[in-house]
């Protein structure tokens, strides 16, 4: 049986099958499950991905790794097959989930795997339970045609989608254990369209906090108060007055802003060529405009610039509860999207610091719940894994592959870095717009994935032998 017939089989089979279980489980991420150790369902998406590769490797080690109080992992390692000598092939993925969230279409259910259209649908099938199941099957078609490939090993998490808290106390435990691998398959990632294999060149950082503005130490009418006492919010406004210019939307410290580099701008223009005006394409309500018009520009903005987004607030109630009342504070959860190679933490402290000094009105303000990571910028890969993707990407889309840029962050990409510092990263996914990740109707495209793990294996199999 060749790759391609092994592949396709099991994508119609028990690697769709396993999937379909996967969905089955909430194992929603800690962050959103106070009581996971309770429940359970965290180390049973493990235990289960264990159980079936057991099953397909015997001679594999499938380690569910667990402490109390720590979420759950997996570590594998799978032995080189027929007398492949290169060094090892690293793999990544995560089996915690987000939330439900409302408004799944009618049919369709975060916990309810459905295929329909071409389409697996429900939460955690492209973010990112897939990746366990489609890089192991990938290792089997080779194995099934006869092809040679290099010792693989794995860690997937379960704490990724609550900020991976817990995967550099893994790392130090397993780094060793992995030998020196020649590249990181992360395959928790994005693509531009379905017609190429995509490769993820660069992804922000993120500096948050919640800025607390008070003004009195109780609500007071508002009537009697207003003109004398000042404005919570009017004062919240001036302070992000300072950090970003609502006109234009551009971040104001200099802290948060870096030179792009040159030899990016040529796969930005070669990206946005390639996608147009799809990079656009988001559900914007009635005639609202974009930041900028060009896709290259909005590549950029979305990539390479600072951007600050307003997540949540507290102290205002809502319009229908709303009283004559002046409020005694405003409450707002900040988070920045920081460039690469901006230094989040002096990012951190600029923004702290414009907020902080000389606060309109004397008005208290406190500032809590502080986050600082660095972005990341994946480095040219290795001539033989350029080269092995581009023939992938030819042979299974007929386009060479691309690079794409992601305005989100991964901020476990640079604990990979430095665990594995001789390593070719491999950032790849399935994650576009079309796959609802984090919302209602949570989707894997099935043709997509299904060549996506043929273009893993043939990666695979091209790892050079050592001299």
């Amino acid at each position: 049986m060749t790759t391609q017939e092994f592949i396709r089989s099991a994508w119609r089979g028990d690697t769709l099958d396993a999937l379909k279980a996967f969905i089955r489980i909430p194992s929603k991420s800690s962050a959103f499950d106070a009581d996971w150790e309770k429940h359970g369902f965290l180390l049973k998406a493990v235990e289960d991905a264990a159980a079936w590769g057991r099953e397909r490797f015997p001679e594999g080690r499938f380690e569910v790794m667990k402490k109390l109080g720590v979420t759950p992992a997996l570590f594998i390692d799978l032995p080189a097959s027929g007398g492949h000598a290169g060094r090892p092939v690293f793999v990544y993925g995560h089996f915690d989930k987000q939330p439900e969230t409302p408004g799944w279409s009618e049919g369709l259910g975060p916990w309810t795997p459905v295929v329909k259209d071409g389409r697996l649908y429900g939460r955690g099938a492209s973010d990112d339970g897939y990746s366990f199941y489609a890089a192991l099957t990938a290792v089997r078609a080779l194995e099934a045609s006869g092809a040679a490939h290099p010792r693989i090993v794995g860690f997937f998490e379960t704490d990724e989608e609550s900020g991976s808290n817990d995967l550099v106390h893994y790392l130090e435990e397993i780094a060793p254990r992995c030998g020196d691998p020649c590249v990181l398959a992360i395959l928790d990632l994005g693509i531009g369209d379905y017609e190429r294999l995509w490769l993820t060149r660069s992804l922000r950082g993120v500096v948050s906090f919640k800025l607390k503005v008070e003004v009195l130490a109780h609500p007071v009418h508002s009537g009697i108060a207003s003109g004398i006492v000042p404005s919570s919010f009017a004062v919240m406004r001036e302070l992000l007055d300072r950090l970003e210019d609502p006109k234009t939307g551009r971040v104001l410290p200099p802290e948060f802003h870096v030179e792009r580099p040159a030899e990016l701008e040529e796969a930005i223009e070669r990206c946005a060529a390639v996608l147009g005006r799809r990079v656009l394409d988001f559900p914007f309500a009635g005639s609202t405009e974009p930041r900028s018009e060009d896709p290259a520009e909005a590549i950029r903005r979305n990539t390479w610039e600072p951007t600050l987004s307003i997540l949540g607030a507290d102290g205002l109630p809502s319009c229908a509860e709303a009283s004559a009342l002046l409020r005694a504070s405003t409450t707002l959860a900040l988070s920045f999207r920081i460039p690469p190679r901006v230094d989040a933490r002096r990012a951190l402290a600029a923004a702290v610091r414009a907020v902080t000094e000389n606060v309109p009105s004397h008005a208290v303000v406190t500032v809590f719940d502080e986050r600082a990571e660095d972005g990341f910028e994946a480095p040219s890969p290795a001539p033989w894994l350029d080269e092995a993707a581009r023939e992938a990407s030819e042979s299974l889309w007929g386009n060479p592959y691309e690079y794409c840029f992601e305005g989100a962050s991964i901020g476990t990409m640079k604990d990979f870095r430095r665990a594995f510092p001789h390593a070719s990263f491999l950032n790849t996914g399935v994650l576009g717009a079309a796959e609802n990740a984090h919302a209602p109707d949570e989707s894997l495209p099935l043709e997509y994935v299904e060549r996506l793990t043929e273009a893993l294996a043939r990666i695979i199999a091209a790892v050079p032998q050592k001299e």
